[in-house]
């Protein structure tokens, strides 16, 4: 077993033995922003059984992988747009989330029922580490199981059998480190996201279940009345993400109604975008759903009403999320994005990122 011990001035020095250690099947002890993690090549399926004799955990629990982007987790897992909006919102950061495996990885990662845990750790020596490889790597505690959270290298050792020890080869001590909580661990499996483990992150106050247009209405009234002063003074960007008759239209006449508008609203399905007067600005709502790209998109001049005491509420938004989110950094106004998804013909879920 080796210790190297880190410092800002020798992380790229021992960058290629991290990265020959991890190739010739060798298990590592490396910091993260929540504890230290125990990591091995997550396609070595040696490695793997050498990193559960390190674990003493038996085989069939899941052990989850980090990797250093979403498009490094497409390789591995199954992308729905629920897992994209927690990738795009959360990470990198402390979440692990669990999508439908590829079946890439070793045996011994996955769960019973072929899903997988993805984390992309927000620590740059390990993105830089994982970056080299071009592989994942496993992301699970360093401790044994059912030993103490690790957060310095004698929380590890201490509670290890000389046995354990000698299934190390590398440690990297970044010193203790901070004591935050474990991941939060949220399952995109299914329609609406489940969490299964809170961490830091309380992905359960972003998640809405609605059962009738009524209840529609109210969440979008609702985000006015939390939003009024944002409105005034910065201008405010809903972006609705949905499928055909999710919702988004109603959440929308929500939205009217409290900024005190009398006109029926309605999709602009063909008109593209529809305007209404409010006190010192407009309600802009924009559908999407027949652009193609992001040029038609500036065709329609939408930029001129990116200002304070608006409101624009874009439907069909995911593929012009990336523009919005440009022009509403350039003009400082606040974006929510808000997923619908259909659960059963009178129930949805809203995943609001505030």
């Amino acid at each position: 077993m080796k210790i190297i011990k880190l410092n800002s001035k020798n992380s790229n020095s021992f960058l290629n033995e991290v990265i020959s250690v991890f190739k010739n099947g060798g298990l590592v002890v490396y910091p993260t922003e929540t504890c230290y993690g125990a990591g091995v090549l997550a396609t070595d399926e040696n490695a793997i059984k050498k990193l559960l004799k390190y674990k003493k955990r038996p085989s069939g629990k899941a052990i989850s992988i980090a990797v250093s982007s979403r498009e490094m987790a497409g390789n591995y897992v199954e992308l729905n747009k629920t897992a994209e909006s927690v990738y795009k919102k959360f990470l990198p950061g402390p979440v692990t989330v669990i999508s439908k495996s590829k079946g890439i990885v070793a045996n011994g990662i996955e769960s019973e029922f072929n899903t997988l845990g993805v984390r992309i750790p927000k620590f740059p020596l390990i993105l830089q580490i994982i970056n080299k490889l071009n592989l994942p790597i496993t992301a699970t505690s360093a401790n044994s199981s059912g030993k103490k959270t690790p957060y310095r290298i004698e929380d590890i050792l201490e509670n290890l059998s000389e046995n354990q020890k000698e299934l190390v080869d590398l440690i990297i001590d970044a010193g203790e480190l901070p004591k935050n909580p474990p991941s939060t661990v949220v399952d995109t499996t299914r329609e609406s996201m489940q969490v299964l483990r809170e961490g830091d992150l309380n992905f359960s106050q972003n998640s809405i279940l609605v059962k009738n247009e009524e209840e529609m209405h109210s969440l979008g009234e609702n985000l006015v009345k939390k939003n009024k002063t944002v409105i005034t003074k910065r201008g405010l960007v809903v972006l609705l993400n949905a499928e055909l008759g999710a919702g988004k239209t109603q959440f929308v006449k929500g939205v009217a109604k409290e900024l005190g508008i009398m006109e029926i609203v309605k999709s602009p399905t063909y008109s593209l975008v529809e305007e209404y007067d409010i006190p010192d600005g407009k309600l802009v709502h924009i559908d999407t759903w027949r652009l193609t790209n992001i040029s038609e998109m500036k065709q329609l001049s939408i930029d001129k009403f990116l200002r304070k005491g608006n409101v624009i509420a874009v439907e069909w938004s995911a593929g012009v999320e990336e523009y919005f989110n440009e022009m509403a950094s350039r003009k400082r106004l606040k974006i929510i994005k808000i997923d619908i998804n259909y659960i059963d013909a009178n129930t949805r879920n809203l995943m609001i990122w505030d």
